[in-house]
């Protein structure tokens, strides 16, 4: 792989990262996302690191980690949102 692939390919790792750490934040807010095609995204990011020699995928490798770490964060956040609807789902349909 060339410098600039490897180049592009940490540019779209970075942009993947922030557009889930953006909708960790909206999320949080309560705000309703549709994330169909993230898992997508990330899937062929993923495919595409490991057919990178082994010393340009150790290069990216932080970078990666930094990336699952948000999805972490998300999945946290989306499941404590469906927590939270969930309650006042309960409490609302006690009061009928």
């Amino acid at each position: 792989m060339s410098q600039s692939e490897r180049a592009e390919l940490e540019q779209q790792l970075k942009q993947l990262t922030d557009y889930v750490r953006d909708c960790e934040r909206r999320v949080a807010k309560g705000e309703i996302m549709d994330l169909q095609g993230l898992d997508r995204q990330v899937m062929v990011l993923c495919d595409r690191v490991t057919m990178l020699p082994r010393q340009d995928a150790q290069i990216i490798e932080s970078k990666l980690t930094l990336m699952i770490g948000e999805l972490e964060n998300l999945a946290n956040t989306l499941r404590a949102q469906q927590a939270l609807l969930d309650q006042q789902e309960k409490s609302g349909s006690k009061g009928r």
